[in-house]
């Protein structure tokens, strides 16, 4: 095949991914052979295979064992709605909500443990390194499918002693209702998103296919200036798009 400046193992991808996208491949459709791809486009074993590792590390097609190639299901992207998800103040936890609202059961599995701060989360809560931070790791599901993995740190001094100091064990859910029911009024949230190569521990928890980055939202919610929870949450970039409405104030009247 001629070769037009790029790879023939990127070019044979190339023309397996347009009819991925084009629908002329669909999810769970087998793709021909080796031995059959080497005859059509006229290349060795080598780059076959290449093309092949590259579609898989996008997460588009997937091998099983004894049977084939297949084209992967490519599950609806969930969108995740920040710049809105404060929208009214909450009376739960907004991860519920939005789940529930998409038709799927949500639940969730938590860890709490007292820890003492790192210099990084110390710098986040503002907060001396060493203090007592109540850490909680989570695991959040859309019926069985976990969507979504975070751990949320919280000052003891804060928090310690009041109704909220076990995240799970308060009388409310959700980071604004907790703190309200203390009398710390949560006025802004700041959010920082990256995206990067998931750690071992995510793409096992998150079922990733190789070569899926997941996007990372560290999350800080603040009464004023004064932070009084940070968290990191993980998603998988494959699964979910970001989604932000961010309201302009109106125009001057003259």
């Amino acid at each position: 095949m001629a070769h037009q400046g790029k790879p023939a193992y990127q070019q044979i991808a190339d023309d397996i991914r347009q009819q991925i996208h084009d629908g002329a491949l669909q999810a769970e459709d087998q793709l021909p052979t080796e031995a059959v791809l080497m005859a059509e486009y006229g290349v060795s074993r080598i780059v076959v295979r290449g093309a092949i590792e590259a579609l898989q590390n996008e997460g588009l097609i997937v091998k099983q064992q004894g049977r084939g190639t297949f084209v992967r299901e490519q599950r609806r992207l969930e969108k995740r709605i920040s710049g809105d998800l404060y929208g009214k103040r909450p009376t739960g936890s907004p991860v519920q909500a939005a789940t529930e609202a998409s038709g799927r059961r949500s639940e969730w599995d938590a860890t709490t443990r007292r820890t003492a701060a790192t210099k990084a989360i110390a710098e986040r809560l503002a907060i001396e390194p060493g203090a007592e931070v109540m850490r909680t790791t989570y695991k959040y599901f859309a019926d069985t499918d976990v969507i979504k993995m975070a751990i949320s740190y919280e000052p003891l001094a804060l928090t310690g002693g009041t109704p909220i100091e076990h995240p799970e064990a308060s009388p409310v859910t959700g980071v604004v209702p907790r703190f309200d029911l203390i009398g710390l009024h949560i006025t802004k949230v700041i959010e920082e998103v990256t995206a990067r190569a998931p750690r071992p521990q995510e793409a096992e928890g998150l079922s990733l296919p190789p070569g899926v980055p997941v996007i990372v939202v560290t999350r800080t919610y603040y009464v004023d200036d004064l932070p009084v929870e940070t968290c990191d949450i993980v998603v998988a970039a494959h699964r979910y798009a970001l989604s932000y409405t961010i309201p302009i104030p109106p125009a001057e009247q003259s």
